[in-house]
């Protein structure tokens, strides 16, 4: 872009920011884009035809010359921005969307063409707007046959359709200019549809295989006609048909979901004996992929499911494995469930590793690579691995660890939405100084450029009906202008603040605090609340927040103002409340910590980084790595919602670490977890020995030891001797990522020494007769003794136990967890000064199994709901979830070799601790997708499932003929929970098959 005109794109987004800001003035040395729109204009639409001709070499710029494009329209109709509705007139829309579109962007594209109205033009301007925009019904029938065609797989009429638009060019020279530029648009257009629609990216993409994927793409709530850059030039790689393993380094939010989806119709439509497994770091995330990919998926006849709830399968999940084709799940729930089923094992030959960054994230990355170490060690049946991460910087070392080479490996820097940086900087020293905004502080003229006065004493002066005068609320904090910036922003679209910690001033609650205090008083800055679409949708949302928080807690107080907080203690099926209510637009702002990144996608416009640092219990305080904060300032902006997102920086002391993802810098190497931990143990352990009984007795050395065992147990069932298992652990040792990045060959060494300590430690599970309790159970090695000194003998007998409220079954298995290591070392990190006790806890979980809100359980535990939801997220849905479960499982066969039997409810236990329910029918109520834990509370407890059998057909008939009765349930569940309650219940009819929908 030429420098003069680049100077006036910045000049008038600069006038663009101020009017989307509402500020009071503008400043001089904008007056000359108001003054000379006209020629702003022109100068435009020349670069755009000029460019069709001659393309840039940095797509990016088609971004920028499709978004000033777009700002131009809105100056040309006259209006000062200050109205969500201003769009740009009808051929300057087209002319957006068409650079949009040739820069790689048809996402933006047709976003900018959603609103606007072509019922003047030509039929050629509509057959432009058609092929962008991707109308129901579309008004032209040329796009319509080349919608036919690509539906059809015919590529030959597409490339027919190209020829036609060509010679109609060429002969609209004679007819004049409007109607050339109409058929020079359209042509090139359709040129560039021919090289990245669906079809011509796909392998043998006219192929009658690709129908139900075509049909998906193009049926979905935004048509998916083309390809993005990232997802072509990963296919063109060879990514579907080469079996080699693969590493993708693709931004958030450029398609990695889509391709994923396209990988896996491909390798099990050609190979429909196989099995897939696909590796997700975070149970939202799987649950998030259970909705989409896997809803997709299955409509296309893929066999496919989620795991993610547990460590130990239930026996009717190994059956249903035979038939499955693809399993999505978190390491921890697959790695169970691949030891339990050696058959679905062997056939899997692809795996997928998602958010593979986290290799080097604590615990959960140590579990990552062991269950990848052992699935390469199949040798010579390893499977092809796809590793996906936007972030790694060094990903040329994973995938030559995982087999692949540097052949293997696509990177791309492609984002569907452009993500914009700015810095709030104060004028002065003084606290009650105005705030400038400085935009592209990181770019060079002419790009840059900084918004005087962006907040000032104005913003925060108000008229106080108490003393009859003027106040000012002070500015002078970080905190103060993050959340008034956030305010600010509120017309252009959806808006989260983040911080690193959740509780405390510094964290996502001190943030809403702040939040409330300003909106107590008439600030002249935008309210919330005033961006609330459904008022009627936030009121149920608020009284479902109420039942299950209480209309005191943090959370709640702020939903009530149009405002959601979103954190990692918040339970999944509120977060996926919370998270509906921003994709949906009923709340358009967000207060949040990192579980923003975590795969969630929601149509952020403007992320505002309170605070890049995280405080830990220690008082200690981190700098977030620069990959991390890539991964979440890739939420701002998101395809097929904004054309481009705004980053500000409320803190100018942390822009130091958030300038070099700015610059587009590649952050910090992962060095893997199991690493990290390898040279932990060596600096502990000093002159001792490592011994088993240390292993399993240190709680941060479980996530590793579980996983050589899990490896392990499947030699062993091979019939090995004790020296060869032991020299095949070393040799497994030697492909784990920790020994390929060692470069201290101790480092290599004690792993080698782990896993031959570990293999010493099955080899006498497997001469004990006991081999086969681990492997179809998916129990862990570590839990045996335990289970048999400790947990058998606290009853005499565990056949007369006939329901899960049972106290002393409860106080039985709370008895038996209290002093196991992992539950020590939750009990040390819980928050504040509670002191929770053994009995205090065996209450919690009395009441949790009883179907008691959270808010009634923190009442009656005697602490704060905050503190009762990390108890709630850590210990209770987790930590003791775990124990129990492997518990259970170790147990039934500990009384089988004594020829007694464990009581059905205490197999059934482990489900019941897991969803908060006593009753069968709510078991099952909630293991078969009903997400709201109040409704399979209150429908299990329904004498109408006292004669039904309890299978899931029966169970969730009933409970649809219950919910008939609206006048009965409604109050009782709210309706939040009762109209998506009447959802899971058709839902899970419908998974059953066709007899169930009498």
């Amino acid at each position: 872009m030429r420098e003069r005109l680049a100077q006036w794109v910045r000049d008038a987004d600069a006038l663009d920011q101020i009017h989307r800001f509402r500020l009071p003035s503008v400043p001089a040395w904008l007056s000359h884009v108001g003054n000379r729109r006209d020629g702003y204009y022109t100068s435009l639409v020349g670069e755009l035809f000029e460019r069709i001709r001659d393309p840039y070499d940095d797509d990016e710029d088609w971004a920028r010359l499709g978004n000033a494009l777009t700002q131009a329209g809105t100056l040309l109709q006259g209006t000062n921005g200050q109205t969500e509705a201003a769009v740009p007139d009808p051929d300057t829309a087209l002319f957006a969307a068409s650079a949009f579109y040739f820069g790689g962007y048809p996402a933006s594209a047709y976003l900018t063409l959603e609103s606007v109205s072509l019922d003047a033009t030509s039929d050629i301007y509509r057959s432009c707007h058609d092929l962008l925009a991707r109308p129901t019904p579309l008004r032209t029938s040329r796009v319509a046959a080349l919608l036919e065609a690509l539906r059809t797989g015919d590529l030959d009429e597409i490339r027919r359709s190209k020829l036609r638009a060509s010679t109609m060019e060429r002969e609209a020279l004679e007819s004049g200019p409007d109607l050339w530029v109409g058929w020079r648009l359209f042509s090139e257009l359709l040129a560039k549809f021919e090289l990245t629609n669906i079809r011509a990216t796909l392998p043998n993409g006219g192929d009658a295989f690709w129908d139900p994927l075509v049909s998906s793409f193009l049926a979905r709530k935004h048509p998916v006609w083309d390809f993005f850059p990232s997802q072509i030039q990963a296919i063109r790689s060879g990514l579907l048909e080469n079996s080699s393993t693969y590493s993708l380094q693709m931004p958030t939010g450029s398609g990695k979901t889509a391709l994923t989806e396209t990988l896996l119709f491909w390798h099990l439509g050609a190979n429909a004996l196989d099995a897939a497994i696909m590796l997700v770091p975070y149970r939202s995330l799987a649950s998030e992929l259970r909705r989409t990919l896997v809803a997709r998926l299955q409509r296309m006849g893929v066999t496919a499911r989620c795991v993610y709830g547990g460590t130990v399968p239930p026996a009717d999940e190994i059956r249903e494995l035979h038939q499955a084709q693809l399993v999505v799940g978190t390491p921890e729930a697959l790695s169970g469930l691949l030891s339990a089923s050696p058959e679905f094992l062997s056939r899997v030959n692809l795996v997928i590793c998602d958010e593979g960054h986290l290799l080097d994230g604590g615990s959960r990355g140590v579990g990552l690579e062991l269950l990848l170490t052992r699935m390469r060690s199949r040798e010579p049946s390893a499977p092809k691995f796809v590793f996906i991460s936007a972030i790694v910087p060094n990903i040329e070392e994973v995938n030559a660890w995982l087999g692949g080479d540097d052949s293997t490996v696509v990177r791309s820097d492609y984002r569907p939405a452009l993500a914009e940086f700015s810095l709030l900087v104060p004028s002065d020293t003084l606290p009650s100084a105005p705030v400038d905004l400085e935009v592209h502080p990181q770019r060079p003229d002419p790009i840059r450029f900084s918004i005087s006065s962006f907040l000032s004493r104005t913003d925060f002066r108000y008229w106080n009906e108490g003393t009859r005068r003027y106040r000012t609320h002070g500015f002078g904090t970080f905190k103060t202008r993050a959340i008034a910036a956030a305010r600010k922003a509120l017309p252009m679209g959806a808006v989260a603040v983040f911080a690193a910690n959740k509780l405390g001033t510094q964290g996502v609650v001190g943030l809403a605090e702040e939040l409330l205090r300003q909106l107590e008083v008439p600030l002249p800055i935008d309210n919330p609340l005033e961006y609330v679409k459904e008022q009627a949708r936030l009121r149920t949302a608020v009284d479902y927040f109420e039942r299950e928080y209480g209309d005191q807690w943090i959370g709640t107080r702020v939903l009530a103002v149009g405002v959601v907080l979103h954190h990692g203690d918040v339970p999944q099926e509120s977060r996926e409340v919370i998270e509906e209510l921003v994709a949906g637009g009923t709340a358009r702002m967000a207060i949040c910590t990192n579980t923003l990144a975590e795969g969630v996608n929601l149509p952020i416009r403007t992320l505002i980084l309170y605070s890049v640092k995280r405080r830990g219990s220690d008082g200690r305080t981190d700098d977030l790595l620069a990959r991390d904060i890539k991964n979440l300032v890739g939420r701002a902006g998101r395809p097929g919602s904004e054309t481009k997102g705004l980053v500000i920086c409320a803190n100018p002391n942390h822009w130091s670490l958030v300038e070099p993802v700015a610059r587009g810098e590649p952050g910090e190497e992962v060095s893997g977890a199991l690493l990290t931990l390898m040279l932990r143990l060596r600096r502990a352990l000093g002159q001792r020995n490592l011994t088993n009984a240390m292993l399993e007795a240190t709680a941060a050395l479980h996530t590793l030891v579980d996983g050589i065992d899990a490896t392990l147990i499947e030699l062993a069932a091979e019939e090995l001797g004790e020296e060869e298992l032991g020299q095949m652990a070393r040799e497994i040792a030697r492909q784990t990522f920790a020994a390929h990045q060692a470069t201290d060959p101790r480092s290599v060494q004690l792993v080698e020494e782990v896993f031959a300590l570990r293999a010493r430690r099955v080899e006498g599970v497997r001469q004990a007769g006991r081999l086969a309790w681990i492997r179809d159970t998916g129990a862990r090695v570590r839990m045996l003794e335990s289970v048999e000194e400790s947990l058998l003998p606290l009853r005499t007998r565990w056949d007369d136990i006939e329901t899960a409220r049972d106290p002393a079954l409860v106080e039985s298995l709370v008895q038996w967890a209290w002093d196991l290591p992992d539950m020590r070392s939750a009990l040390e990190e819980v928050p504040g000064d509670w002191s929770v006790s053994q009995q205090t806890f065996t209450r919690v979980v009395d009441l949790w199994l009883d179907g008691a809100p959270l808010v009634s359980i923190a009442e009656r535990a005697g602490t704060e709901i905050d503190t009762m939801l990390w108890l709630h997220g850590r210990m209770l849905s987790y930590v003791l979830q775990v124990l129990v479960e492997q518990g259970v499982a170790i147990l039934g066969r500990l009384l089988e070799t004594e020829g007694r039997v464990l009581a059905p409810v205490v197999m059934d236990f482990p489900d019941h601790l897991r969803f908060g329910v006593s009753t069968s029918a709510g078991r099952i109520l909630a293991a078969g997708g009903v997400r709201h834990r109040r409704a399979a509370c209150e429908l299990g407890e329904s004498s109408e499932f006292n004669t039904i059998p309890p299978e899931h057909h029966a169970i969730f008939t009933t409970a649809r003929a219950l919910l008939e009765d609206e006048g009965t349930w409604l109050p009782v569940l709210g309706r939040l929970v009762f109209d998506n309650t009447l959802a899971d219940v058709a839902s899970g009819l419908r998974r059953q098959g066709p007899e169930t929908q009498t």
